[in-house]
């Protein structure tokens, strides 16, 4: 059972449970890049060097979350490339989650382009991401994440001024 206070949602617990409310709020958070006069999902460039592997992000919090992920492999050459550079090459990302010993991994496919192949993973309980760029040249990851978690705080234990 709920009910609203502070327009936030607290949920009361039966008697015979240790807490008896708490306060929950849902955030979402963005890893976007920017640009002018661009609305929605604008993503951010993160270089991958030749034969290297990267943390793009890592999650150290206990906070339950959904997580929507756009992932583009794009040309690793900035200025001015030549002709062959302009190519996306495939990159190896892995989602990891939190509970699950398995990660999910997958190709963000290259291109003869300088934009590749795009993914888009919807996962829970997102913990981190890692990309491997196994070519001899570099190559760049585009990349968009929405991430929506929820923050419960105890009222009788520890405080959380959500207000």
């Amino acid at each position: 059972m709920y009910e609203y206070e502070y327009g936030e949602r607290d949920y009361d617990y039966d008697k015979h449970d240790r807490y008896k409310r708490k306060k929950c709020s849902a955030e979402t958070h963005t890893i976007s890049g920017s640009s002018t006069n661009l609305t929605g999902n604008t993503p951010i460039r993160i270089p991958i060097p030749a034969n290297a592997n990267v943390t793009v992000f890592e999650d150290f919090t206990n906070n339950h979350n959904k997580t929507i992920l756009q992932l583009t492999s794009v040309s690793g050459t900035s200025g001015v490339p030549t002709a062959s550079a302009l190519s996306a090459v495939p990159l190896e990302v892995t989602i990891r989650t939190r509970g699950s010993r398995t990660p999910i991994e997958a190709i963000i496919p290259g291109g003869d382009d300088v934009i590749g192949g795009t993914r888009i993973f919807q996962v829970e309980n997102f913990e981190s991401l890692s990309v491997s760029n196994p070519n001899n040249v570099p190559g760049a990851l585009n990349v968009f994440i929405q991430k929506t978690f929820c923050i419960c705080c105890e009222n009788n234990r520890n405080k959380c001024d959500l207000e």
